[in-house]
């Protein structure tokens, strides 16, 4: 695995030849450049948070105070970041956090795709969020030979969970990472205020209700759209904002959500999108 300090190195030699980085490597920069590149309502998106938005804001605070410790007279000529999860050997203790409709923060709606990329470059093990614009599978594609993540939140229709989990799996994905504290769409005062909610203006509920990837019972249509129907799907996941539901409520669902596999879980809560 490439040094990830080696970047330097090529940003100097450049510099020889008069050739400046076209992106800022400083966060307030890249910030900045951010803030200007994305439309008002994506921005809203990506920086709001719950309420006074005071929980993230003591979340980055309380990071900020982390720091590395300096270990002196030893060899640093070879390092290694790699570490050890679900019995695998994974290149970095970093993981990339999934995001939820990630698509609209690329000028041509495929964002995920373009962090799957990032992915594959860097070597940093990639996490998709369950509220992607591009289907798991085109998503994890682009993520070469870079372990992938699947973060699912879990639908009230219990079938399309399993539907989801299957999927997951049966592309490759290492692992699910389960959100556990999004049962209600949180209170973001910056969207509310513009009437903002993307998961239902773009493509990522159609993603979910893509006939094909649904089972054929989940599919199957009922007169007013009963739970198990492709329509009472789509009434779980547009009627209420909110992902979350009781299709797998308890821990006992979680240990009988894989009946065609055995990929580990970790459950998590929403440390950003919905629950921030």
């Amino acid at each position: 695995m490439a040094h990830y300090g080696d970047y330097q190195n090529e940003i100097y030699g450049a510099g020889l030849r008069g050739i400046v980085p076209g992106l800022p490597v400083d966060f307030a920069n890249l910030k900045a450049r951010a803030e200007a590149a994305m439309a008002p309502h994506v921005l809203s998106y990506v920086q709001g948070g719950c309420g006074d938005e005071g929980t993230q804001d003591r979340n980055a605070e309380a990071f900020a105070h982390w720091g590395m410790v300096p270990r002196m007279m030893v060899d640093c000529s070879k390092r290694d970041l790699s570490t050890e999860l679900f019995g695998q050997t994974l290149p970095s203790p970093l993981f990339m956090s999934p995001i939820g409709v990630n698509g609209i923060c690329t000028q041509d709606g495929h964002g995920d795709l373009a962090a799957a990329k990032a992915s594959a470059k860097t070597g940093v093990p990639f996490m998709a969020s369950t509220l992607s614009n591009d289907p798991l599978e085109d998503v994890i594609s682009h993520c070469g030979d870079t372990p992938a993540f699947f973060q699912l939140y879990t639908p009230k229709n219990r079938d399309l969970a399993l539907s989801l989990i299957s999927r997951a799996e049966k592309a490759g994905y290492r692992a699910l990472v389960i959100t556990l504290d999004t049962w209600v769409t949180g209170w973001r005062p910056r969207d509310l205020n513009t009437a903002n909610f993307p998961q239902l203006r773009g493509p990522c509920p159609a993603e979910l209700l893509h006939r094909p990837r649904l089972p054929r019972h989940a599919r199957r249509s009922a007169r007013g759209g009963s739970p198990g129907s492709r329509r009472g799907v789509g009434r779980d996941l547009r009627a209420g904002p909110d992902m979350g539901g009781h299709g797998l409520a308890a821990r006992s669902d979680f240990a009988s959500s894989r009946p065609q596999g055995d990929l580990p879980s970790r459950r998590r809560a929403a440390g950003g999108g919905q629950g921030r």
